[in-house]
């Protein structure tokens, strides 16, 4: 089904950070900011109303980090996090412009979507774990869902996928390493994506002085896809057994190899898709 997403540029000097969207079809429009141009976000409209809201990191430190919060008061409570949350970059806010949004559902929209990324690759900072379904009508689900649909629709178009890529990956091409046995990547909508079953390493005393924290930030991930069951113990280390999706390929390589490596070329083959 053919689908249309208009967008909007408030600033055609800071377009690469500060848009709004909004799929024609529905009420719910979606505002994509960075960090920094949180003041720009409060002059446009609706920006107050409830909203469901996901923070992100581009850097390749952090990349597979999300935050998913709610907000009665919309980009207000936002501006908290900036002082309080260090990790993110950027935030995709969703509201509705005819104010349909009210608490229980952004409780469900919460609920719904933390449950959603456990089960992806991205790796939730949320302590709340939303395990409890929040109190609703059965007469309101069907509304609900439809606004889930709604949002996991803009959110792909923004390059976030909510799903774990084995749900939806088939005929794929893969790229191996030097030891095929350590795992292998497929590439999928811009992703580099480390399939179920890799065989995943700790760093290494050689990257513990490597520049920009390597050691730590593979090892903080390592113990945040442990604690999602995302990976497990193995006899030579640790498995995934999920299929796990990254901005670069440099990450998974690392996350095989434990070393630090450059991924165009850890991967044989992978160079060739440079610059397409």
């Amino acid at each position: 089904m053919n689908k249309t997403v208009v967008y909007l540029y408030p600033d055609d000097k800071k377009a690469a950070s500060l848009k709004v969207f909004q799929d024609r079809t529905n009420q719910i429009t979606g505002f994509y900011f960075t960090r920094d141009s949180i003041k720009d976000v409060e002059k446009l409209p609706n920006v107050n109303n409830c909203a469901i809201y996901f923070l992100f990191n581009n850097s390749e430190e952090d990349e597979s980090r999300v935050y998913v919060g709610q907000s009665v008061n919309g980009v207000t409570r936002i501006k908290d996090h900036v002082a309080n949350k260090e990790f993110w970059s950027f935030c995709i806010m969703f509201v509705t412009d005819n104010s349909s949004f009210d608490k229980l559902t952004i409780d469900y929209l919460e609920y719904a979507f933390v449950n959603k990324f456990k089960k992806s690759s991205y790796t939730l900072t949320n302590k709340d774990n939303r395990n409890n379904e929040p109190n609703f009508s059965i007469f309101d689900k069907p509304d609900f869902d439809s606004y889930v649909s709604q949002i996991e629709f803009l959110l792909s178009t923004e390059g976030i996928m909510t799903a774990a890529p084995s749900m939806i990956s088939n005929n794929n091409k893969y790229y191996y390493p030097a030891n095929k046995e350590l795992g292998k990547l497929y590439v999928r909508d811009g992703k580099f994506i480390l399939t179920n079953g890799s065989m995943i390493k700790r760093p290494n005393e050689a990257v513990r002085n490597h520049a920009g924290g390597l050691y730590a930030s593979i090892n903080k991930l390592i113990d945040d896809y442990i604690e999602d069951g995302k990976v497990i113990e193995a006899k030579s280390g640790f498995v995934s057994t999920v299929d796990l999706a990254f901005d670069r390929p440099s990450r998974p390589a690392v996350l095989l190899a434990g070393n630090s490596r450059n991924g165009w070329t850890f991967f044989k083959g992978l160079d060739k898709l440079r610059g397409i």
